[in-house]
């Protein structure tokens, strides 16, 4: 991304965030169209794509006022788009996810400017070293709710503990990983 382009994000983000609608549907117009295609390419779904993509925004105006703290706008929308896919995926079909090849939905895209793929991977990997770092139980109870997509109470049951232990350790986990990645990432 060039420093002129950047500039010109600062701005539009620094206007969204005192309210000006004006700007927020320049920020849209700029986007729009190219997230579309490509949350469609992953969902195959058209109305689902607009949804995820209308949620998307909906969600930026509704934080508008921490807007101003977004480093990379493209990697910020993608990455956002990518959680919101996979939360489509997770919320349609909890046993397709094991199907589906993960790497085929990195929104990351040839578009995206090679810098911001890069903070995007490197945020990725900050989280996955922080939860590799969990204390062992935290930790494996985290990745069977996360990654396994069990219940509480199938984690519960599976490891002989109480389902208020579990949220517990889910909680304590997703506090710690919030705490880490604050700094890369605007809406935890």
């Amino acid at each position: 991304m060039s420093n002129e382009e950047s500039h010109s994000y600062v701005q539009l983000l620094e206007a969204i965030s005192h309210g000006n609608e004006r700007a927020f549907s320049t920020l849209y117009d700029l986007f729009a169209t190219e997230l579309s295609r490509h949350i469609l390419s992953k969902v195959n779904d058209k109305q689902v794509a607009e949804d995820i993509l209308h949620d998307l925004f909906y969600t930026l105006w509704k934080n508008r006022s921490r807007l101003t703290e977004i480093k990379s706008v493209p990697a910020y929308l993608y990455s956002s788009c990518r959680y919101m896919i996979l939360a489509y995926y997770r919320k349609r079909d909890k046993s397709m996810i094991s199907e589906i090849d993960l790497s085929n939905i990195d929104i990351l895209a040839d578009e995206i400017a090679i810098e911001d793929r890069l903070y995007y991977r490197y945020t990725l990997d900050i989280i996955a070293t922080e939860i590799e770092n969990l204390p062992e139980k935290c930790r494996q109870i985290f990745k069977l709710s996360r990654i396994d997509y069990l219940s509480n109470k199938e984690i519960a049951e599976k490891l002989s503990i109480s389902e208020s232990t579990v949220e517990k350790h889910i909680n304590k986990a997703i506090s710690r990983l919030r705490v880490i990645s604050r700094p890369y990432l605007l809406f935890l």
